[in-house]
């Protein structure tokens, strides 16, 4: 059991270390190396979390040494283990310690000592009694309290303590407490560190199911691709906000619909199966192989869509009059951190200042190809922030001489995912 746990822990390891974005290719490398369901659930909790709490991780290991840990694939390793320490309770102490250092062992090299030395300390400093303590010595998102002080003073500067003890960046919740208010930031956070709920979008066209969307609930062990219906199309897995976010556009029966940023396809179908299958929809993007992936979707939904492969000047976009055309364009994830473990780590002004350049040259470039008279925009992202958001769709509108109808900011909970919709007219 303790060389198949390694086994495991060495895989994800060099996941970790050699993935731009490993969340999101996780599951396909562990299957192609034969690791169980069971397996992947638990790398899943690990490189999730240990990449979403990394900036708290890296506190409580910086509390605990005498310098500041500047060797890449030694913080790496730390963080790992001190996730598996702090927040997972299935497993055993000495397990995220040696276990995790075995399997990072021939990349670590002269720095084994010193990852061992930092998480015995952790280790040693831990404890569950944590009524008295201040809260510069507790985590309090897994109730796990330290006998020297890690984090910041919230009296002294209640930003840089929100952000070290939910792992956010300062800047993100700097400006979020300025937009939003501390409590309603705090309350953001929460939700963005919370494991994203499952939903499955039923398929109007094959199940005559009374609720279009349920939460989906798994038996241990089991997949999304094995679970009772799914192979036969009779369901897909789609957040509420998502689903309610293509309901905004009121697609109806014969129109002819166009989503510009299609894969890997949720929009889409929840639209087309809205109709019953009774639109004209054109799925393109610029991303052949999630094109490609879009197509096995739809092909498993039994869903007749026209799909097309374009460029980023647009070339490739199909001709005609739309009805409704959909956006969901790339942004910063800022509405979906707890689903893109990665993506809250690159969040910055200048990241920030990138995306809304991107979003501006799509505007200009190829939804100016496509928007005409009488043909209805429907805005969306996953993003929280007003320059991705209302800012952008007041251009659109701009633009093309109509009104923002409608719009909506889904602020991010247990159940939803966070984002924006604005339906232009």
């Amino acid at each position: 059991m303790e060389e198949h746990q390694t086994s495991l822990r060495r895989a994800l390891w060099k996941i970790m270390l050699h993935k731009q974005m490993p969340t999101r290719v996780l599951g396909s490398e562990l299957a192609q190396q034969n690791f169980s369901a069971q397996d992947q659930a638990f790398a899943r909790e690990l490189v999730s979390g240990s990449l979403r709490w990394q900036l708290t991780l890296d506190c409580i290991a910086n509390g605990h040494t005498k310098g500041r840990i500047r060797n890449e694939v030694a913080q790496h390793a730390i963080r790992l283990g001190l996730y598996q320490l702090l927040c997972m309770n299935s497993v055993a102490d000495y397990a995220a310690i040696n276990e995790t250092i075995d399997a990072a062992k021939p990349e670590l090299g002269n720095e084994i000592k010193f990852v061992n030395a930092v998480l015995r300390a952790v280790s040693r400093g831990m404890t569950k009694s944590i009524a008295k303590m201040p809260p510069t010595n507790v985590f309090q998102a897994f109730d796990v309290g330290f006998t020297k002080s890690v984090f910041a003073d919230p009296k002294k500067d209640p930003v840089l303590a929100a952000a070290q003890q939910h792992s956010f960046p300062v800047f993100l919740v700097k400006r979020w407490t300025e937009q939003v208010g501390a409590e309603q930031c705090a309350m953001r956070m929460h939700a963005l560190n919370q494991p994203a709920q499952l939903w499955r979008r039923m398929n109007a066209l094959k199940s005559n199911a009374e609720e279009v969307c349920e939460k989906l609930k798994l038996k241990a062990g089991e997949s999304v691709a094995s679970a009772e219906g799914f192979a036969d199309g009779e369901w897909s897995i789609q957040d509420i906000t998502s689903w309610q976010t293509a309901m905004a556009g009121k697609a109806r029966p014969d129109e002819k619909v166009l989503d510009l940023c299609a894969a890997p396809g949720g929009k889409s179908f929840a639209v087309y199966e809205s109709t019953l299958g009774k639109i004209d929809l054109h799925a393109c993007d610029v991303s052949s192989s999630r094109l490609d992936t879009m197509k096995l979707e739809g092909a498993r939904l039994q869903h007749q869509l026209t799909y097309h492969h374009i460029s980023k000047d647009g070339e490739g976009l199909p001709p005609g009059d739309f009805d409704l055309v959909l956006c969901d364009v790339p942004c910063s994830n800022s509405g979906v951190f707890n689903k893109r473990a990665e993506a809250r780590h690159r969040f910055s002004k200048k990241y920030l200042h990138e995306l809304e350049t991107l979003q501006n040259v799509f505007r200009k470039k190829i939804l100016s190809k496509v928007v005409g008279e009488n043909t209805r925009v429907l805005y969306s992202t996953c993003s929280l922030e007003p320059e991705e958001n209302e800012m952008m769709a007041a251009r659109i509108a701009k633009d093309f001489s109509k009104t923002v109808l409608e719009e909506k900011t889904f602020e991010p909970t247990a159940e939803n995912a966070g984002g924006y919709a604005a339906l232009i007219g």
